[in-house]
C-alpha cells in the first residue's frame, strides 16, 4: 500500500529488452488488459484503467528508457487520494506478467 498525493507505485523492468521491441509490443499489451491509451509519444505512453467499484481509475505511464527496458508508474486518478491498497502495484504486476519481463 503507497501512501502520497496521489498514490501511486513504479518499477523498472525489461532492462534486458531492446526499446524498438518494447514500443512494438507495449499497445497490445495495454489493450489487453483493457487499457485505454489517453497519449503516445516517442518516450513514453500514458494510458488509464477502467473505474469500477474498489478504485476511480488509475493512470498508467510507460516511459521507454535509452539504455533500454522501460519504467512503469501507475497513479490513483484520484489527486486527492492518499491510499491506494495496493491497487498500483497490482497494475504494474499485471502489466509486468502481460509483457513478459
Amino acid at each position: 500500500m503507497a501512501f502520497g498525493f496521489p498514490a501511486f507505485h513504479t518499477e523498472l523492468m525489461a532492462k534486458n529488452r531492446s526499446v524498438i521491441d518494447l514500443r512494438a509490443k507495449v499497445p497490445s499489451v495495454l489493450e489487453s488488459l483493457g487499457w485505454s491509451i489517453e497519449s503516445q509519444s516517442l518516450n513514453q505512453i500514458v494510458a488509464k484503467t477502467k473505474m469500477n467499484m474498489a478504485t476511480w481509475g488509475e493512470t498508467v505511464t510507460i516511459r521507454f528508457l535509452l539504455e533500454g527496458g522501460i519504467e512503469v508508474s501507475s497513479r490513483c486518478a484520484l489527486p486527492t487520494q492518499c491510499f491506494d491498497w495496493g491497487k498500483n502495484k497490482a497494475n504494474v504486476v499485471r502489466f509486468q506478467k502481460e509483457l513478459g519481463a
